[in-house]
């Protein structure tokens, strides 16, 4: 089991490092011929290893030749998000955020008298700093892991969407819908935050749970999430859920059962968060409570008019449009680890009370939302004719692009009738998105459901 792990870090490390020096090259200017060097020889090392041990690498569902279609997997990943970084300008600034992690950086050390949670969040900030091996140095190194991050969360998106038994067309359209979603744009307009490297760390979490004797490696995971992030907590009713699920007993056994996984497999992160808190104790803090977004949260309309330009209830519960709703019917045909998974909106949803940047902490949720979405979507395209379907695919692709990049696109191309109508172009595919979304899920759940019967109306 070791080595099984031992192989899939060699490739997911390979994958990582190759995205992110590409990035510093390509983006960056990066020129440290002797860094990149190393780079490149660590890389093909790592792909030595696991090419030596191929038939460890698993992901079988991907065909006799996975590893030629992991490596194409990984170019569709990073073609998708250096397009997307490329359209949408880098915006960053030494906000409150990006200054604390860029002097971790430049220290190469814990700041005890750093700002909390900031400080807490030492582990990306150390691999840009201390132990970077990139060819670029200081805001570019973390720009650059970052990309890599993104890189791998597209890749890892893909398998755990193979291994959930989704369609091999929808699996691959994944990294184009995350390089659509909020996800994406946010990623490619701030670059110094730490949140893609989250990203890949929630979407190996995710694999973990798909297998009931890989929750070793969920521990050590969750490990290194929390040396990075504190949201490593999120995922802790999400494995007392699961647990629950998993339970064959009944009543307070059942209980005790989740209890113990929990403390298994979640106490090492949590013993570790309170030993940097501990560590940190004389630290000063920036959390802040925001409890008036609760009344943005609830499904009746509490006012006549919200003034609160950032939070609305679409951006709470429905940040990811369509795929929301595909989601929630989702649930249905989703096996338990995924059911479970959707629990972190929760913590989610509680973290938006806190923090200020209510559709940042809400993005974390796509990496359950996606497969979620897409798992009803491989059910609803399964029982239509195969054009029918085709074409639905088609328009929800072209439709994800549009709507973050249609206008970016055409002002950069100089497009006067495009670019000098946004308000009729928004109204324009916002109706393509209903229309789509009803026309998918009325076809699903009526004339192409299957097992629904249609002898006679039911009675109420």
């Amino acid at each position: 089991m070791l080595r099984r792990a031992a192989i899939h870090a060699a490739l997911l490390g390979a994958i990582w490092l190759a995205a992110s020096a590409a990035y510093a090259v390509i983006f960056e200017g990066g020129r440290q011929l002797a860094w990149l060097a190393v780079d490149v020889a660590v890389v093909a090392l790592a792909a030595w290893v696991v090419a030596r041990d191929r038939e460890l690498v698993g992901f079988r569902s991907l065909g006799p030749r996975r590893l030629a279609a992991i490596v194409a997997i990984a170019l569709l990943a990073f073609g998708c998000v250096a397009i997307v970084q490329s359209v949408i300008e880098d915006g960053n600034g030494l906000w409150l955020d990006e200054r604390e992690y860029l002097a971790m950086l430049r220290e190469g050390a814990i700041r005890r008298g750093g700002l909390l949670p900031f400080s807490l969040r030492w582990l990306e900030p150390m691999l840009a700093g201390a132990w970077n091996i990139l060819p670029v140095d200081d805001a570019p190194a973390l720009k650059s892991v970052n990309f890599g991050a993104l890189v791998m969360t597209s890749v890892l998106l893909v398998l755990a969407l193979v291994r959930l038994g989704v369609s091999r067309a929808l699996a691959l359209a994944s990294p184009v819908l995350l390089a659509c979603s909020y996800l994406g744009v946010y990623s490619a307009e701030n670059r110094l935050v730490l949140d893609p490297f989250n990203y890949a760390l929630f979407v190996v979490l995710l694999h973990t749970l798909l297998h009931r004797a890989h929750r070793a490696y969920f521990a050590i995971a969750l490990v290194v999430l929390a040396c990075n992030s504190e949201k490593a907590v999120y995922w802790l009713p999400v494995l007392g859920v699961l647990a629950l699920l998993e339970s064959e007993r009944t009543g307070w056994r059942r209980l005790g059962d989740a209890a113990k996984q929990v403390a298994v497999y979640g106490g090492p992160a949590v013993l570790y968060l309170v030993a940097m808190r501990l560590y940190l104790a004389g630290a000063p803090s920036d959390t802040h409570a925001f409890v008036g977004k609760l009344r943005v949260m609830a499904f009746t309309p509490l006012g006549a008019k919200t003034t609160d330009a950032g939070d609305t209830f679409v951006t709470l519960w429905f940040p990811f449009g369509g795929l929301t709703v595909y989601a929630l019917l989702g649930l249905r045909h989703a096996p338990r680890p995924l059911q479970a998974a959707a629990v972190l909106a929760l913590p989610i949803l509680a973290s938006t009370l806190v923090a200020t940047d209510t559709e940042r902490m809400v993005a974390y949720g796509f990496v359950v939302v996606l497969p979620l979405a897409l798992v009803y979507l491989t059910a609803a395209y399964a029982a239509m004719p195969r054009v029918l379907a085709g074409t639905l695919l088609a328009f929800t692709v072209a439709l994800a692009i549009a709507q973050h990049y249609l206008l970016p696109v055409a002002r950069l191309l100089g497009d006067n009738v495009l670019s000098h109508n946004p308000a009729r172009i928004r109204l324009a595919v916002a109706a393509i998105e209903i229309l789509l979304v009803g026309t998918t899920v009325y076809l699903r759940e009526t004339i192409y459901s299957r097992g629904a019967s249609s002898s006679k109306p039911a009675t109420f």
